[in-house]
């Protein structure tokens, strides 16, 4: 019962807007209570329970928590810090630490924690596809139906870009989509790896890249573009040589982008030159002088967030700090940690941070290659939003862990 309910989790835990009772009482929610209170009754009937030791990120991100609640009663201590502080503590404790626990004791194993999550990647993907065509050539939307933007559960209905409506997916608007959907993108691809099923992998990325498109979220978009060269730059290190093939690849590759490029700005062709630019002012954060803009007001809440930072930097300003001041935030999770709860809870994240890609670095290549490109999108993601209450991230962080385990087993 408890593993079915796990997976069942996993397949859900993008589904942040869909089904969502209120803005605190989301499908994952929902569904990670019900399993926390079904593991522990599990539990309870066990008269020992063996979990192996705790790891050398979980004492990291241990302190940081209780960094947190030093950060609270040393804040400013109102009900908003208080229900920050619980934030983080669930989304550490029942995110991370619980899923931790039900693989441990189940000894679930790392491919049967990615079936779920591929085939949420495909439902998700679908979904996307649907209420994307569905909406722009026939009226007919899903997320209407199964969502509701009032700005709390869901801060957006549909946005237009190039004439037609972008998608939000599952998830509250596109950005949230396109994070979830690059971690789990790297997961999917991990299970067609292990599965042995290498000829999917370009249908897998065809789709990927459709639904990026029919969400056109600006920040996904690049960031996949940018992990992608990352990855393919660490690996070409790694071995200090390039095929020609792969050459080939690149070559071709970059004069049908310039092509591409020069048909858009000399034809503005669909309009997709003021998309373009759109895209690239948003991106190089060039509209920051309009306070309205995204990339305006991110940069107008960075700056208040340091402003903030140096009032109080050892331990904070107290959690939820900046949400208080302005509803808005700081619309970056490492602002948000550096001045709600200081420097020293920053740099123990960090280093929980920096272990958990020192083991994906370890991995085999293939192995290496989709987890690297999961961590990068999310961990570069969390600049620009402020979401580390959501459970997929911390599934990819509980999941690494799992991975490198299983390697580490099979060289003994």
């Amino acid at each position: 019962m408890v593993k079915r309910l796990f997976y069942i989790f996993l397949l859900l835990a993008p589904f942040t807007s869909f089904f969502a009772i209120s803005p605190w009482l989301r499908l994952p929610v929902v569904v990670n209570i019900v399993l926390l209170l079904i593991t522990l009754v599990s539990f309870l009937k066990v008269k020992k329970i063996k979990l192996k030791g705790v790891k050398k990120e979980d004492l990291y991100l241990i302190v940081f928590l209780v960094l947190v609640w030093v950060s609270f009663l040393l804040g400013f201590r109102e009900k908003r810090s208080f229900n920050h502080s619980l934030a983080y503590t669930y989304a550490i404790l029942l995110y991370f630490f619980l899923v931790k626990s039900i693989i441990q004791f189940y000894k679930i194993s790392s491919i049967k924690i990615a079936r779920p999550i591929y085939l949420s990647f495909l439902i998700c993907s679908g979904i996307i596809m649907i209420d994307f065509v569905g909406k722009n050539f026939f009226g007919i939307s899903f997320r209407q139906v199964f969502s509701t933007a009032d700005g709390m559960i869901s801060n957006m209905d549909y946005y237009i870009r190039a004439g037609l409506y972008r998608v939000g997916g599952v998830a509250e608007e596109p950005g949230s989509m396109a994070l979830f959907y690059n971690v789990y993108f790297g997961i999917a691809m991990y299970y067609l790896h292990q599965k042995e099923k290498t000829f999917m992998y370009k249908w897998l990325l065809f789709i990927f890249i459709v639904c990026h498109f029919m969400m056109f979220s600006n920040a996904g978009i690049a960031l996949f573009l940018i992990a992608g060269i990352l990855v393919f730059t660490f690996n070409r290190l790694k071995r200090f040589t390039i095929t020609k093939k792969q050459l080939n690849l690149i070559l071709y590759g970059t004069i049908m982008i310039v092509l591409s490029f020069i048909v858009v700005l000399v034809f503005d062709a669909g309009n997709l030159k003021t998309s373009l630019n759109d895209f690239l002012n948003k991106i190089l954060f060039s509209e920051s002088h309009m306070s309205y803009s995204s990339s305006g007001q991110r940069l107008k809440q960075w700056y208040r967030a340091i402003m903030n930072f140096v009032k109080h930097p050892i331990l904070g300003n107290g959690p939820g700090y900046g949400v208080d001041e302005d509803a808005e935030g700081y619309l970056s999770m490492y602002l948000t940690f550096l001045s709600d709860i200081g420097l020293v809870a920053f740099i123990f994240f960090i280093g929980f941070q920096e272990t958990i890609v020192k083991k994906v670095l370890s991995l085999p290549e293939k192995v290496r290659s989709f987890l690297l490109f999961s961590i990068i999108t999310s961990f570069l993601h969390l600049i620009i939003v402020s979401d580390f209450y959501h459970a997929p991230f911390w599934i990819l962080l509980a999941f690494i862990q799992l991975v490198y385990t299983e390697h580490k087993e099979e060289k003994v």
